[in-house]
């Protein structure tokens, strides 16, 4: 029996470091006490807050970015100033021909139309229908239009076709006219006749039609002349043949 060879040592050895290493890995730590565990449930709450407040801080700040680009830049990301009210159209009033330059200027103090340096008789509003003075603008054109005769100062009820009309706006945005005056040619120059209008001879009426356009401006200045008093008519003196008894 005693000469039997023995197994080699090696083999137990190598099992036995494997056992244990095998029993160090699934080896059960001991319990820790309850304050230990409090200790530790504690912090990793602590833990837990600290990353919520953080993520909640970025998001708050990411919201923050993406509601400032949207309203203060573009499609490109560059800031634009506020749209602007659009503006709103008015009828021309005397505020805004204050500053044009007047195509034409009519005085009726002399009687006269005066444009590109040419000289046009007129016969502007009598005593009581004075034309109205001040920078108008012209506001329509007519070959032949149909005015009412009471604008003509010739009553009510019809209308009366007239050539070559402009049509003004006064400062006061009423409507006055400068017409062609074919019912009496002889007025222009000599004596103020109409209901407040501005009347020319055909030709000269034609002539400035055609220079003036819509928006030009006509100034109407001085205030129309006096008309002449007629000389007093002598009363007639009754006398008594001489040597009549009273």
């Amino acid at each position: 029996m005693s000469d039997e060879p023995r197994p080699p040592a090696e083999p137990h050895r190598e099992l036995a470091r494997t056992l244990h290493e095998l029993a160090e890995n699934h080896e059960t730590p001991l319990p820790a006490p309850g304050a230990e565990i409090r200790r530790r449930a504690v912090r990793r709450r602590r833990r837990r807050h600290a990353s919520l407040a953080t993520i909640g801080a970025g998001a708050v700040a990411a919201v923050s970015v993406v509601l400032s680009m949207a309203f203060v830049g573009g499609k490109d990301g560059h800031s634009r100033p506020p749209a602007q009210p659009a503006a709103t159209l008015k009828a021309p009033g005397p505020s805004s021909v204050a500053g044009s330059v007047p195509a034409a200027t009519v005085n009726l103090s002399r009687r006269e139309l005066v444009v590109g340096g040419r000289v046009l008789p007129i016969s502007a509003g009598a005593a009581k229908t004075p034309t109205p003075t001040g920078r108008m603008t012209v506001t329509g054109k007519y070959k032949v239009a149909a005015l009412p005769a009471d604008t003509l100062g010739f009553g009510r009820g019809y209308e009366t076709k007239t050539p070559w009309v402009i049509q003004l706006r006064t400062p006061q945005n009423r409507t006055n006219y400068i017409v062609a005056f074919t019912l009496d040619e002889k007025a222009p120059g000599n004596y103020d006749s109409t209901a407040g209008w501005i009347g020319l001879r055909r030709g000269d009426a034609e002539w400035l039609y055609r220079r003036l356009d819509t928006g030009a401006v006509v100034a109407v200045v001085g205030a129309a002349p006096r008309p002449t008093p007629m000389p007093a008519t002598p009363t007639p003196v009754r006398t008594m043949p001489s040597g009549t008894a009273s």
